[in-house]
């Protein structure tokens, strides 16, 4: 699977006009953007989730449609925030983040009623050495490999009940030399001291004249483009929900699964579009769904 991170609308506008603090201007502010999903369901949460500085101030609200928001008055350099899921017996969850600096994107944040240290290991993909200082970034958290290629998040969201929007959450690593890698937990569950280990992440180096494929083997598109942002794809087999992927503004959806027959359905609210059909006859094979339009 694939998740870009999201330039909303309001990401664009507020880029466009300069607006909550840029560059160290205007007062040394920094306006947070990004969008606040919910582990259990993989959508924007009801009542809605509150996005914070440490300590409660300055705050904002997430939209209910999609979970976007955008958090200013925040100071530059700031490298930590809070989401509050409003949700009965869920956890006040930190986010760390790299420095802001002026109008920040910092994409999807997950929450849920649990969290997890996510686990797992960074190798070079010709001779299997450890990456050491690779960035990772897995449902709104932020890390680092150490001497042993070996990267915990902590804080990540995660539901006992259902792992279905967890698994279809997609990290990335970055490394100097190195492509972009993405990767998911699937089919991984926490274990009793509440660890989800992936195991190793390979990622190609950059010299490499085969770059890595996309981590995805089903891709659609929800139209209408800027108007799909919220609706929630599901991938499934029978009547049993299997992947959960939340679109974002450009529409796009993406799917790692096995070979089977698999239906793809889209809610948005009372917006839905025609059930589709997919089969995969070979794990390495992809397919395009046919374009939807939500209704």
């Amino acid at each position: 699977m694939k998740r870009t991170y999201l330039f909303f609308a309001v990401a664009i506008l507020l880029l466009a006009l300069g607006c909550g603090g840029g560059g160290g201007g205007g007062g040394g502010k920094s306006t947070l953007i990004g969008r606040v999903l919910g582990v259990v369901s993989g959508g924007p949460l009801n009542p809605a989730a509150s996005i914070q500085g440490v300590g409660g101030t300055p705050s904002t609200t997430a939209a209910l449609a999609d979970g976007s928001f955008s958090l200013g008055q925040i100071a530059n350099g700031t490298t930590q925030f809070q989401v509050l899921s409003n949700q009965a017996g869920w956890p006040l969850f930190t986010f760390n983040i790299p420095a802001s600096n002026g109008n920040t994107v910092v994409g999807d944040l997950w929450v849920g009623p649990e969290v997890v240290t996510l686990r797992g290991r960074a190798l070079n993909s010709t001779n299997a050495a450890p990456i050491v200082n690779a960035e990772v970034t897995f449902a709104g958290q932020n890390g680092k490999t150490d001497a042993l290629g070996v990267f915990n998040l902590t804080g990540v969201a995660y539901s006992s009940t259902t792992q279905t929007a967890f698994w279809g959450i997609v990290g990335t690593i970055r490394a100097t030399s190195f492509f972009k890698t993405d990767f998911n937990a699937a089919p991984n569950t926490k274990n009793g001291s509440n660890v989800v280990d992936i195991g190793d992440v390979l990622l190609t180096p950059s010299n490499d004249p085969n770059p890595p494929g996309p981590p995805y083997n089903i891709s659609g598109r929800v139209l209408p483009i800027g108007g799909s942002s919220g609706c929630v794809v599901t991938l499934k087999q029978g009547a049993t929900d299997l992947r959960i992927y939340n679109v974002g503004n450009d529409g796009k959806y993406y799917f790692w699964i096995t070979p089977g027959n698999y239906d793809v359905t889209f809610q948005k609210g009372a917006q839905t579009a025609p059930t589709q059909n997919v089969t995969l006859s070979q794990p390495n094979q992809t397919v395009t769904v046919n374009d939807v339009t939500l209704n």
